[in-house]
C-alpha cells in the first residue's frame, strides 16, 4: 500500500504524482482513491479556493485526516509531494502527515530532494534515510 501526501493547493501536480504511483504500484494499492478526493472537494474549496472554512469543513477535514492516518498505518511506502508550483513546499497537512509517518517508522520518499532545514533536521534526529526519485525508477 502506497499513500501519497502533499498539498491539494497544487492539485495538478498532486494528481500527476498520484497517477505515477498508480502506474507503478497499481491503482488499488495507492491512496487517496477517487472517492476520498471527491469527499475532499468541499475542504479543498474552503482552504485553497474561494470559499471560507466553516465548522462543517473543519469537521469533515478531521474525518478525512483520520482516514489518512489509518492509511499511513497500513502503508508500505509514504510518498511526500514536497513541492508546490515548482518550489519545495510543505503545507501544514503534509507536515503533520510526514511527522506521523516518521513516528510510525514508515518508509518515506520525497518527490524532490529535501532542502528545508527543518525537514533535514528531522531526518538527522531520527537517523532516517529516505528514498529519492522513487517515482522515476523503472
Amino acid at each position: 500500500m502506497v499513500v501519497v501526501c502533499g498539498s491539494y493547493g497544487d492539485m495538478k501536480r498532486f494528481l500527476e504524482v498520484l497517477e505515477q504511483c498508480r502506474q507503478k504500484y497499481g491503482e488499488p494499492n495507492v491512496f487517496p482513491n477517487e472517492e476520498h478526493l471527491k469527499r475532499s472537494e468541499p475542504c479543498i474549496e474552503a482552504h485553497h479556493g474561494y470559499k471560507h472554512e466553516t465548522g462543517e469543513t473543519i469537521a469533515m477535514r478531521s474525518e478525512l485526516m483520520k482516514i489518512y492516518f489509518d492509511q499511513i498505518d497500513h502503508a508500505d511506502l509514504v510518498v511526500i509531494m514536497n513541492e508546490k508550483k515548482g518550489k519545495e513546499y510543505y503545507g501544514i497537512g503534509t507536515t503533520v502527515e510526514l511527522g506521523y509517518a516518521f513516528a510510525k517508522s514508515k518508509r518515506i520518499c520525497f518527490t524532490r530532494k529535501p532542502m528545508n532545514p527543518n525537514i533535514l533536521s528531522l531526518l538527522m534526529v531520527t537517523e532516517r534515510q529516505f528514498d529519492e526519485n522513487i517515482l522515476e525508477e523503472t
